[in-house]
This record gives structure tokens, C-alpha cells and sequence, in this order.
């Protein structure tokens, strides 16, 4: 397994949701939420908390670039404004175009 953990980017008050939005291409079949597998900080990096991942389909037509998506509840946290996320990625079998994070 190979882990890509973002830099922080600073909230300007705790969090208790947050939102991850993945643009991922397979290289060849995976299984997301297993082969896959993101998650979210509010403290640094010290606590993550997965984000159960939806495919909302292809950035255009039926291949290439697919549009990952899911939400974790971070309030359980030790509370902080250094939002991180993390993808945990379990083989070579997948390609990350973009990551983009939410939070409130």
C-alpha cells in the first residue's frame, strides 16, 4: 500500500464534516473503498477519519477519468483546523488526476 497525504490547508474554525472528491483513472480493475481508500484529518494528519467513496460516473463519455466522491463526519476528532486528506492506495492499478476537499 501506498499512502499520498496532501499538505495542510487551514479552516478557519473546527470542522465536524468534511467532502472528498477524487478524479481517478484505472490502469487496471479496482475496487474502490478497498483498493482505494480516502480519508480526512482536521488535526494535522495525527487522526483520520475514511470517507466511504461513490463513483458519480466519467468526467466525459465511458472511460478515462472517473469522478470518486464521499463525506466523513470529522467531529469525533481531537478538534483542529489542519485539514489534510489521504488516499491509501492498495496496488498500481490506479492513476489520481485531482483531489479536492471540503469541509464545514
Amino acid at each position: 500500500t501506498s499512502n499520498i497525504v496532501s499538505n495542510a490547508f487551514t479552516a478557519s474554525s473546527a470542522p465536524s464534516t468534511a467532502r472528498i472528491v477524487v478524479f481517478q483513472e484505472n490502469v487496471d480493475s479496482i475496487t474502490i473503498n478497498t483498493d482505494l481508500i480516502a480519508s480526512i484529518s482536521r488535526d494535522g494528519g495525527t487522526t483520520f477519519t475514511t470517507a466511504t467513496l461513490s463513483d458519480s460516473g466519467y468526467v466525459t463519455g465511458s472511460s478515462g477519468q472517473r469522478i470518486l466522491h464521499g463525506t466523513a463526519t470529522i467531529s469525533g476528532q481531537p478538534s483542529g483546523t489542519s485539514m489534510r486528506w489521504k488516499l491509501a492506495l492498495a496496488n498500481n492499478a490506479s492513476k489520481i488526476h485531482g483531489v479536492s476537499l471540503q469541509w464545514k
